[in-house]
């Protein structure tokens, strides 16, 4: 418990004490697509992409919509991808993490809690509690919230607490336009079930209308969730979502909760999660197509494998987790079966994937003995026939007295009569490619 912070809880609690929904500046969150998650993914872009204490936002657009479009599956040219970006600038404007200084380019007004929002997405979800929370008692609306999360409401005594809300809203809040829009009920659902969440709140739904049967939970507050601009054949890269550490945020938060909420000590350290590991490694793959003096593809692999190599655990755990789960566990080409010694061998290496998805996906990689291993790697002295299994080997490793005899040896079929076959098919290529160049 040393090791956590509570600190920075009052710090924001004190930066925060004068928003308001009449703010100008920026934008109060209002649907999902401000949600803990989009801030948590987009203040790393952010983190990542300053310069000193400046960003710019015309330079970095196009880079945060390829991001975007990786880290929550987006179909690519997905219209409202450059939104969460767009929309993640307004909410930390609003929040006087950053400042705008013309159409293009901001300050950054507050990196302690930039950084703080970037450690784990449960610290978003906590600056994105305390904005709601804040906003709210500083435009005397929060109590009506506590009065409305009373168990011992009736229905019809929520209702009338529900409207009194949305007209405390509609009076202080600059965005809520036209009353009884659709847009000005949203904006107050999102608040609600942002505080909701972690108060064991109740629903209602966008129309305003009480559901005591639905529960807010981690998924009604989480853009990352499955939808229908994710395409079919990648799936979400959400592991935040079961390992969120709602003992961690009770403890972070328990100055701020509507009723004394019990929470576990033992229980209260959030995990890392393989898809913060994947935003790190795409922000690095991004990197590598702008670095300077990077002419091919070896270069590039190496200046991403450089910088990962102390990143990337979790996203080699899981790679590994998966193969294990799906593999017999024995080298395919000899046979090799003692299992801490297998490496999970990437046949598309994570540094040439343009979607991460590739990079913890088991059907791009083999569970090899470390001698096949290096002889698969980079496609440089081995590749395997995507259509039959085949080993094929340059003219270095046939000639070698020790892999020679690989050469026209099969693995079991069943390996790569799966999705395997479209990374085989690529290394096949590239084994070729780079038998080409040595002639």
């Amino acid at each position: 418990m040393d090791k956590i912070n509570k600190k920075i809880v009052k710090e924001m609690v004190a930066y925060f004490d004068s928003l308001s929904l009449s703010k100008e500046k920026g934008r109060y969150l209002s649907d999902k697509s401000y949600g803990y998650d989009t801030i948590f993914f987009m203040a790393k872009f952010i983190q990542k992409n300053k310069i000193g204490n400046k960003f710019n936002k015309k330079e970095q657009k196009q880079r945060a919509i390829e991001y975007t479009e990786d880290i929550f599956n987006l179909r690519p040219g997905t219209k409202g991808a450059v939104n969460y970006f767009l929309e993640s600038l307004n909410l930390l404007e609003f929040a006087n993490i950053i400042k705008k200084i013309d159409r293009d380019n901001y300050t950054i007004l507050n990196s302690k809690i930039l950084n703080y929002i970037c450690e784990y997405p449960e610290n978003a979800y906590i600056f994105i509690y305390l904005v709601t929370y804040c906003t709210m008692k500083n435009d005397n609306i929060l109590h009506l919230f506590k009065k409305l999360y009373d168990p011992q409401n009736t229905k019809e005594t929520n209702r009338n607490i529900v409207n009194e809300i949305y007209n405390e809203f509609y009076k202080k809040s600059i965005s809520i336009g036209k009353k009884d829009s659709n847009w000005s009920k949203q904006l107050l659902q999102y608040t609600n079930n942002t505080l909701g969440f972690i108060n064991h709140g109740i629903y209602f739904a966008r129309t305003l209308n009480i559901n005591k049967k639905k529960k807010i939970t981690i998924y009604t507050i989480s853009l990352n969730v499955e939808g229908t601009r994710t395409p079919m054949d990648l799936k979400k890269k959400n592991d935040y979502l079961v390992k969120f550490c709602r003992d961690y945020v009770l403890y972070m938060l328990h100055d701020y909760t509507f009723s004394e909420i019990s929470y576990d000590k033992n229980k209260i350290y959030p995990e890392e999660t393989v898809a913060s590991e994947l935003a790190q490694l795409k922000l690095e793959i991004i990197d590598s197509k702008v670095a300077p003096n990077i002419n091919n593809d070896f270069e590039k692999k190496q200046f991403v494998e450089d910088k990962m190599k102390t990143r990337n655990q979790a996203v080699q755990r899981e790679f590994k987790k998966g193969l294990l789960e799906n593999n017999e566990h024995v080298c395919p080409i000899c046979g090799f079966a003692f299992s801490k010694f297998l490496i999970a061998s990437h046949i598309k290496p994570y540094a040439l994937c343009d979607n991460t998805y590739d990079a913890i996906n088991s059907y791009n990689g083999l569970l090899l003995c470390p001698n096949h291993d290096k002889l698969f790697e980079s496609a440089k002295y081995m590749t395997i026939d995507s259509y039959t299994g085949e080993i094929r080997l340059n003219e270095e490793a046939k000639n070698s007295k020790d892999y020679g005899m690989l050469e026209g040896q099969k693995i079991d079929i069943r390996l790569i009569q799966c999705e395997r076959i479209h990374y085989l098919r690529w290394h096949n290529q590239r084994f070729k490619e780079n038998n080409e160049k040595s002639l």
